[in-house]
């Protein structure tokens, strides 16, 4: 009769548990809030700077990058760097623009105007800043950890920063795409 009691105890403390899941694109699971999320890490940086006057200089701000491969990023990290720079942006930083076209606004047939550019002969290379917003990414198990920093162009030094996680979205195996991490639910700022 024992044995029974513990077996008992063994599945329901086991049922207690909850491991994090492995969520599918394309599930019917909730997306995370990136943007509360994003501005929560543009606060925690501007509580670091509150004070030091960088506020009033030009702040340049750099998609977030793999931390494998620097060289490398996705839409998760340009639309992170984005958001927490519009947070900057709304709390009075001086966030410049390099991808602003340096020499005219590019008109398309269809209705559209542009005005950014990622090809480096179209860009403004010529702004100068104080500091740069810089942030990484790294996919570790079930976890996309991200990193943000505000350095000091003039040495690199790191002047604030945040580190945030999101849960991995496994990207389901025959949609053909890469390895891109993608956030999901349960999102939290450590």
């Amino acid at each position: 009769m024992s044995k029974l009691y513990v077996l008992l105890f063994c599945v329901f403390i086991g049922g207690c548990v909850q491991l994090p899941p492995f969520y599918e694109v394309g599930s019917r699971t909730k997306t995370p809030p990136l943007i509360p999320l994003s501005y929560k890490a543009g606060d925690h940086l501007h509580r670091q700077l509150s004070g030091s006057g960088v506020a009033g200089y030009p702040m340049l701000a750099a998609s977030f990058v793999d931390s494998t491969n620097v060289e490398n990023t996705n839409d998760l990290g340009r639309l992170l760097s984005e958001q927490v720079s519009s947070r900057l942006s709304q709390l009075g930083y001086s966030v410049t623009e390099v991808q602003l076209r340096s020499d005219e606004l590019r008109v398309l047939p269809e209705g559209g105007v542009l005005a950014l550019s990622r090809d480096l002969s179209r860009i403004n290379t010529d702004v100068p800043a104080y500091s740069v917003l810089v942030g990484t990414y790294t996919v570790i198990e079930r976890q996309i950890y991200v990193n943000a920093r505000v350095l000091r162009t003039g040495d690199g030094v790191a002047l604030a920063s945040s580190d945030f996680t999101l849960p991995y979205v496994r990207p389901k195996k025959n949609d053909g795409g890469g390895s891109a991490a993608r956030p999901s639910v349960k999102t939290s700022l450590d």
